[in-house]
C-alpha cells in the first residue's frame, strides 16, 4: 500500500446537489453519438439461441437472461440471424403457426427469425462516426428493428430500436416490410389483421 496516496478530503457542506450526469447517464439526444446504443458484443456476451429451440424453451432463457433479442446459431455456432423475443407472441408467430400447421408450441426461433441477409449491416467504423438519428433512420428505411455492427468480417454487435427507445426517451417508428415472396403473400392474405 505504500505506493498509493490518500486523496485530500474537502468538504461541500451538509447538504449538495447531484451532478446532472448522475442523475440520469442514459438519456441521449438524436445527436449523440451511435455508441451510446450499441450492444457491444465484445463487452457482453449475447445470448445464442440454436435455430432448432423452441420458443417456448427460448422465452424462459431470454426471460431469465433478461434479454430482448437473441442471436440464432446453427449447428457449426455461427450466427445465422437474430430473433426478438416480442416476435415469440406477435401476429406472425401466429401466421407462422398457421401457414405450417404446427401448433404455437412446436414452433422453433428458426421459424420466427430475421436472417441476416434480411437486416441492415454496417461496419463498426461507419457506426463511430454516426450519430443515434444516423442509427434509428437506417433502422426506419430498412423497416428492420436491428442493425448488425461488423469489424473484421464479424458480427461486432448490434443496434436494436429498442435500445434507442430506452436511451432516447423515444421510439422509432419502424413500418416493417416484407422481405420475401412468402411475407409479402402472407400480408396480401392477412391485410384484415394489420394495424
Amino acid at each position: 500500500m505504500t505506493e498509493f496516496k490518500s486523496l485530500k478530503s474537502v468538504s461541500h457542506g451538509d447538504a449538495v446537489t447531484l451532478s446532472s450526469q448522475a442523475r440520469d447517464p442514459f438519456v441521449c439526444d438524436w445527436h449523440a453519438n451511435a455508441l451510446h446504443v450499441f450492444d457491444d458484443f465484445e463487452r457482453h456476451d449475447p445470448l445464442l439461441l440454436r435455430a432448432t429451440t423452441s420458443l417456448d424453451r427460448a422465452e424462459q432463457l431470454m426471460h431469465s437472461a433478461k434479454v430482448r433479442y437473441a442471436c440464432v446459431v446453427n449447428n457449426n455456432e455461427q450466427i445465422i440471424g437474430l430473433v426478438a423475443l416480442r416476435e415469440f407472441h406477435s401476429r406472425h408467430a401466429m401466421q407462422v403457426s398457421q401457414s405450417t400447421q404446427l401448433p404455437w408450441a412446436e414452433l422453433t426461433v428458426g421459424d420466427l427469425m430475421r436472417k441476416l441477409d434480411e437486416l441492415p449491416q454496417a461496419e463498426y467504423k461507419q457506426l463511430q462516426k454516426a450519430r443515434i438519428g444516423d442509427a434509428a433512420a437506417t433502422l426506419k428505411s430498412a423497416g428492420r428493428d436491428f442493425l448488425l455492427v461488423f469489424e473484421s468480417g464479424s458480427i461486432r454487435g448490434v443496434v436494436s430500436s429498442l435500445r434507442i427507445a430506452q436511451v432516447t426517451g423515444e421510439s422509432v417508428n419502424i413500418y416493417h416490410s416484407a422481405s420475401t415472396f412468402a411475407e409479402i403473400i402472407s400480408a396480401v392474405n392477412h391485410s384484415h389483421l394489420n394495424d
